[in-house]
């Protein structure tokens, strides 16, 4: 058991040193519940406001005369020998010190991309919590850490690596995967909605959130991004541009998303898809899966389709009437408070829970208004596009532009409504983002 190796780690006085970079409110979850294991320790801490640092520690019960605050990377040695926790506003000073393994969760694709590469440079085991950095770059991180050497992997707690660890659960048994995915609050109107519309959507009062972050989840990019890195550690596809997001009740998924052959949505199997809790309407679904994951099966076997369906309703099984399909489930996820099991599954199996396989899906730009020449974009979560996870050799053939690459590109070509983001209508921005894609746009 893992609680039992960790417990070992600390009898033996040899716990993982973590180093976390970024102490916003994923940063937060992630300090104050490693702080609380045995086996572990949050080591180190970067974040540019050294107070926020500070906070995330003393949440976890760590006393403020067991932080310190430093400035190069030896200071932390020193700290780690002292067994209390260094505060820096220098990410640097966590790749040159002896850390196990550094987190990376600022949420900022440059800077999280950045941060990757630096830590991999220095033989640093890797965990991307920044989605967005993985979808982009992820493949040339992964065979950068593969030479290096050390591990690249995907957040446990966060939704992709959790719907990983079901298609491993259904292809490790011998089903079929049909699609897999996660639950969430959309509708294909959301998609032109912008920052201002964040308030009344969720309810918000005051100012004290990101409105881009959640405006991201809003207008459905941040869910084809998660869909994304799921897709290239999975080897899923997107059905159809965008994804069809479903209604669905949780009890009905089986027979809704699956091939059309079986009476469902789907024109292929294999698929990576989201399913929305609400109606066209606004109103809500009775049992659904917000928050949670998913994998639809094929048991492959009339056999194994009546010796499951006999138990359904004693074990809660869910199996799709038409379909035949049968579904695993997580019906929640407890975000930056899981990751310290990857972090122990990482270091202590010397595997990571999820990573990139191959460039499989892009997270490519629609226009939510008329772009005329002249206009800078705004990236993720803005008032000018949006994102849809796409097949990469299409996006490669049509020469779609990432949506993590548009931040403060240019439109040198008017874009209609809906157009999409080409390299040939705006001009980017150069940034060690864009230097880091291109050389993963070289690898063979």
């Amino acid at each position: 058991m893992i609680h039992e190796r960790l417990a070992d780690l600390e009898r033996k006085g040899t716990p993982i040193t973590v180093g976390i970079i970024g102490a916003g409110t994923f940063g937060t979850q992630i300090i104050a519940q490693t702080c609380r294991i045995k086996g572990m320790r949050v080591a180190a801490i970067a974040d540019l406001n050294i107070e926020r640092g500070m906070r995330a520690l003393k949440l976890g019960g760590i006393s403020e005369d067991n932080i310190q605050v430093t400035t190069s990377a030896k200071q932390i040695h020193e700290s780690i020998d002292k067994n209390i926790s260094a505060v820096t506003n220098q990410a640097e000073e966590l790749f040159e010190s002896n850390l196990d393994i550094i987190v990376e969760a600022t949420g900022v694709p440059e800077v999280g991309a950045v941060n990757a590469y630096q830590a991999i440079q220095n033989k640093k085991n890797l965990v991307m919590v920044t989605v967005e950095a993985d979808v982009l770059v992820g493949y040339l991180l992964k065979n950068m850490a593969d030479k290096a050497g050390v591990l690249y992997s995907m957040a446990y707690g966060d939704e992709p690596a959790l719907a990983c660890e079901l298609c491993d659960w259904a292809r490790t048994l011998g089903f079929q995967l049909i699609s897999s995915g996660k639950g969430t609050r959309f509708s294909l109107e959301f998609r032109k909605a912008n920052p201002d519309d964040v308030p009344k959507m969720y309810g918000f009062t005051g100012k004290d959130y990101n409105a881009s972050m959640f405006c991201s989840f809003l207008d459905g990019t941040k869910h084809s991004i998660e869909m994304a890195a799921l897709s290239n550690a999975t080897g899923l596809i997107p059905d159809v541009r965008g994804m069809h997001f479903p209604t669905a009740d949780l009890r009905n998924i089986p027979d809704i998303v699956c091939h059309k052959d079986r009476g469902g949505i789907l024109s292929s199997t294999g698929v990576v898809e989201a399913v929305s809790s609400i109606f066209p309407n606004g109103q809500s679904v009775e049992r659904n899966l917000r928050g949670g994951l998913y994998a639809v099966v094929e048991g492959q076997t009339d056999f194994a389709y009546e010796s499951m369906s006999s138990y359904g309703d004693i074990t809660g099984m869910i199996i799709g009437k038409k379909s035949r399909h049968a579904m695993i489930y997580r019906p929640q996820h407890f975000i930056g408070h899981e990751v310290a099991i990857g972090i122990a599954r990482m270091m202590i199996y010397k595997e990571p829970v999820a990573t990139v396989i191959g460039r499989i899906s892009e997270v490519v730009t629609a226009a939510k208004k008329l772009l005329t020449p002249g206009t800078k974009l705004d990236g993720e979560g803005g008032y000018a596009t949006y994102g849809m996870v796409e097949k990469a050799d299409v996006a490669r053939e049509e020469r779609l532009v990432p949506i993590g690459l548009t931040h403060g590109a240019e439109v040198i070509r008017e874009i209609p409504e809906d157009g999409m983001i080409t390299y040939d209508n705006v001009h980017l921005v150069e940034s060690k983002l864009l230097d880091l894609r291109k050389a993963q746009d070289n690898l063979d």
